[in-house]
């Protein structure tokens, strides 16, 4: 693959917007909906399975790391993937993540629907208010990105904020909390609750996206990687030691209202809901525009049909947005309100892009660390484990889960192995080569704008 292009640095982004988009799209339904689920199902346990959870994430993450900080400038982290595993690896990966996005935009804004069902507007069922915050996104999209940056840094800073005001009345309520039996139902609810919460913390792939878009990526998409999955395992158990200090059983996906009330009020309960509200649509913004730079990305490699990848005269991606939204409205309607199969198909499709990263830093260690970039303490170990334990994670998810999601990869894979769409491609295939090489794609320009922003 070559390099697509060079710009100054100053047109480059940093780490602030970076860390503030990954964890955007992670605090999501991953703690709104996911946090009393796990609680109902692991007990206390809960706060090891997000633990083990962002564990097992992390090892891939630094497996991540190691092949980001080899991408030439304009590329994708994942492109060096192309030569080190083969284009067609390469491709899995990318389309891997691609289904991550948009089934996690289904389940983000089911969950948004579920808050805004229980609290604010009880006439609304979850589904059709799902649609409804799908087709918003969709028309923020498609305007400017200057408009999704500033919409997505707001969004952040207010759950965040949210969030934090919570986990403080938990911790100050802490000697309520009932930490004995730790695992009410055993052993197996830990690893099932483990597997559950995987998706919670994919989001640090939108830094892969942009690695050779960051500035002095060497360091900052590291950096971004590791940060956002510490800050949110933080916020995470934050929240659980909340839920807990409640004292509320049943909690249900919408338990941390429940908790709120119990904690802080009526009040509390309306403001989490309105935080569950603004973070899920965060989330699912984040997710729809990073689904947008990978189709781009895609259409430039000549990987999918390039009508995909096509922009406005403004560099917007209108066909993959509403590709996307149109994907997401499907699983939507498939799941009838019920996030369980989509959560699993989303966790399944990520962790296979995770093994064939893991695979890709393991050959990257046992070269010795030829090529440039970060190198791992302890040579091959950290790519086996990340390997080991994201493949243990699949059979909690589902023989279905699995099932469906190989179907998806290899219909994508058919359409990439016409290598023919780079001919046909016309200016499509050109324009996603110029926005790439200028750093103007959507959610380059996005997280410029947040960066200027904060």
């Amino acid at each position: 693959m070559t390099q697509l292009g060079n710009t100054g640095s100053k047109h480059k982004i940093g780490l602030i917007p970076c860390l503030a988009f990954a964890v955007g799209t992670m605090i999501g339904g991953g703690v709104f909906t996911l946090s009393g689920v796990a609680v109902d199902q692991a007990g206390p346990g809960a706060l090891l399975a997000y633990l083990l959870a962002g564990v097992v994430m992390l090892l891939s993450a630094l497996s991540f790391v190691v092949i980001a900080s080899r991408a030439k400038q304009g590329e994708s982290g994942y492109a060096p993937l192309d030569a080190i595993l083969g284009h067609g690896w390469y491709f899995i990966t990318a389309w891997g993540f691609y289904l991550n996005a948009v089934t996690a935009i289904a389940f983000v804004l089911i969950s948004f629907g579920s808050y805004l069902n229980q609290y604010f507007v009880k006439g609304l069922q979850p589904v059709p208010a799902a649609l409804i915050a799908l087709a918003g996104l969709a028309l923020l999209n498609l305007g400017p990105a200057d408009a999704v940056g500033r919409a997505e840094t707001f969004l952040v800073g207010v759950k965040v904020a949210i969030l934090l005001l919570l986990v403080a009345f938990g911790v100050a309520n802490i000697g309520d909390a009932q930490f004995s039996p730790f695992l009410p139902n055993g052993p197996s609810s830990l690893f099932a609750v483990t597997a559950l919460l995987f998706t919670a913390y994919t989001g640090f792939n939108t830094v892969t996206n942009m690695a050779g878009d960051v500035r002095n990526a060497q360091r900052t998409v590291p950096l971004a990687i590791v940060l956002s999955i510490v800050i949110s395992a933080a916020i995470y158990m934050g929240v659980i030691v909340a839920l807990l200090a409640s004292g509320q059983q049943n909690l249900g996906e919408a338990g941390l209202g429940k908790a709120a009330q119990a904690l802080m009020g009526d009040w509390g309960a309306y403001l989490v809901a309105f935080a569950a509200c603004v973070s899920t649509l965060s989330g699912a913004n984040a997710n729809l525009l990073g689904s947008s730079e990978l189709m781009i990305r895609l259409t430039a490699c000549g990987d999918v049909p390039p009508a995909l990848g096509r922009t406005t005269r403004r560099g917007n991606p209108f066909v993959s947005v509403v590709f996307g939204t149109g994907v997401a409205a499907v699983f939507m309607g498939l799941s009838k309100g019920a996030t369980d199969s989509i959560i699993s198909l989303s966790n399944v499709s990520a962790i296979f892009a995770m093994l064939v990263v893991n695979v890709g830093a393991f050959r990257i260690a046992r070269s010795g660390w030829t090529s440039p970039g970060t190198r791992l303490p302890g040579g091959m170990t950290i790519p086996v484990l990340g390997f080991l334990v994201a493949a243990a994670q699949l059979p909690e998810l589902g023989l279905r889960a699995i099932g469906v999601t190989v179907v998806f990869m290899a219909v994508g894979y058919a359409v990439h192995s016409r290598r023919r769409w780079t001919a046909l491609g016309g200016n499509a295939v050109e324009e996603a080569r110029r926005l790439i090489a200028a750093l103007e794609t959507p959610l380059a320009r996005a997280l410029r704008r947040a960066e200027r922003a904060l």
